[in-house]
């Protein structure tokens, strides 16, 4: 937990809730029909040796905007990735591939 707070991107629940009301409402990019999004790995600032644990999708899945990708983690946090889109994962990257920011790891189709 101290390696989190020591990012100075890192809000409490708390904090974000007192700093902006609708911090609970998720945003939704809507995909086109065949329009294809990457989705990266987050830039998470000092966190580093970040890896890939766990799918929790398959090619060929459908999901939408919340629905959790993916499982990274490294030695001091495990974390949950979600998806900002709705659509059809069409491409995913090898399961514990170590990660950096930017890294490709899935994509996702517009339907």
């Amino acid at each position: 937990m101290e390696d989190l707070k020591a990012n100075p991107h890192f809000r409490s629940t708390k904090e974000m809730e007192r700093d902006d009301k609708r911090s609970n409402e998720m945003l939704t990019f809507e995909l086109k029909t065949g329009e294809i999004q990457t989705i990266v790995s987050p830039d998470l600032g000092n966190q580093k040796d970040l890896v890939l644990n766990k799918w929790k999708v398959k090619i060929g899945d459908r999901v939408k905007s919340g629905n959790v990708l993916c499982e990274i983690s490294n030695k001091a946090i495990t974390m949950e990735y979600e998806s900002f889109y709705n659509g059809k994962i069409i491409w995913i990257c090898e399961h514990k591939k170590d990660l950096v920011p930017g890294d490709t790891l899935c994509k996702i189709e517009g339907i």
